[in-house]
């Protein structure tokens, strides 16, 4: 698992609006127990323009918003199969997460 590949979705039930999921965890853990992963979603009609917090990115040519307050972790076996890496844009990511952790 490299860091920052885009996974489908392991909750079945929320793969309509957020289809994939991006692992953020550094892959120095040889066999981590969790995965940190961070939702990306699919904008709706209320979305709003891209922000530091929640920046768009593109995956497998669809544009989705990063929601960085939905942070979580799943079990590497649920993520199978990367369908994209995003490391570059690493810097929006880690932009969003430092937003949301120091809020500066």
């Amino acid at each position: 698992m490299a860091q920052f590949d885009v996974y489908p979705n392991p909750v079945e039930e929320l793969r309509d609006s957020h289809p994939f999921v991006v692992g953020i965890q550094s892959n120095f853990l040889k066999r981590p127990v969790a995965v940190i992963t961070v939702a990306l979603a699919r904008p709706d009609t209320q979305t709003a323009p891209p922000t530091t917090l929640n920046p768009w990115l593109s995956v497998a040519g669809e544009m989705l918003v990063l929601e960085t307050l939905a942070i979580t972790s799943h079990e590497p076996g649920d993520l199978r199969r990367p369908v994209a890496n995003l490391q570059g844009d690493a810097e929006a990511i880690w932009d969003a997460l430092e937003y949301a952790l120091h809020g500066y």
